[in-house]
């Protein structure tokens, strides 16, 4: 069996940053391992399955190259931007998709970038464990957990020459990845951010979304504002708007094309 496979740059600039994803568009579904086997071989950060359930309403799963992922901002963007330029929601304007995570909706913007609407989720104060400092080689100045692991740098330049451990990382249990964050010293961006989940199978996320569940309640609340800018300093990181919506956050930016082609299954 053949299946269309996409590889497109989520959070992009050009074609050669942002953060890259497969995108399979099943006509059935498959089994878990099926999908697995298929994320292993392809190799990137997320390979995002979709099957149409019904006119723009598609089920979406993803999956890193070891674990299925609850929620991935990049590879929904990727998925939505195959949806809209190749043909398969032709004439829509959003996408609605169906996820472990519950509905996920993306919008066409007029100036050509996709609007991700992702839900807030909490997250708790909590002590930075000896191992979480030596993996990251730095001491944050506050620290919370909730889906990922949240640290707060007192500078950017401590996220940015941040040379974490991903042995020691892939040791900390009870977080899906650890998210290094500061004020920007760029009066042009608000926070920057770097995202590791070794455990993921990912040393280092290029471009991420879905941790700006956990750090755009944290910033909006810290800065006072609703809309924010956001850089992540990664070698193909990208600045991009996120914000405050009123049933959670969304994140905005654009996607590129960079492989067609087909799977043999």
């Amino acid at each position: 069996m053949n299946v269309p496979y996409y590889q497109v740059n989520a959070f992009c600039k050009d074609s050669y940053s942002g953060n890259p994803a497969g995108v399979c568009v099943l006509k059935d579904w498959l089994s878990t391992d099926e999908l697995q086997n298929i994320a292993a071989q392809t190799y990137l950060p997320e390979t995002v399955f979709l099957f149409l359930n019904s006119p723009n309403q598609w089920s979406i799963r993803w999956f890193s190259p070891l674990v299925e992922i609850d929620l991935s901002g990049h590879g929904t963007l990727a998925a939505s931007h195959i949806l809209f330029e190749e043909g398969f929601s032709e004439g829509a304007k959003s996408i609605c998709f169906s996820s472990s995570s519950g509905e996920l909706k993306v919008t066409k913007l007029e100036n050509g970038a996709l609007s991700l609407a992702l839900p807030s989720l909490p997250s708790r104060i909590c002590v930075a464990s000896p191992l979480l400092i030596e993996g990251l080689g730095a001491y944050p100045n506050e620290t919370y957990i909730g889906l990922d692991c949240l640290c707060v740098f007192s500078d950017e330049s401590i996220v940015l020459d941040m040379q974490p451990d991903p042995i020691l990382l892939k040791r900390i249990t009870g977080a899906r990845g650890i998210i290094a964050t500061a004020l920007s010293a760029d009066p042009k961006v608000d926070y920057v951010t770097r995202y590791f989940a070794p455990a993921c199978g990912v040393d280092e996320d290029e471009v991420s979304g879905s941790i700006h569940c956990i750090l755009v309640p944290y910033w909006s609340k810290k800065l006072e504002k609703d809309t924010l800018r956001v850089k992540q300093l990664s070698s193909r990181g990208t600045s991009f708007k996120c914000g405050v919506s009123k049933n959670g956050i969304w994140v905005e930016g654009k996607a590129d094309t960079f492989m067609r082609g087909h799977i043999s299954i």
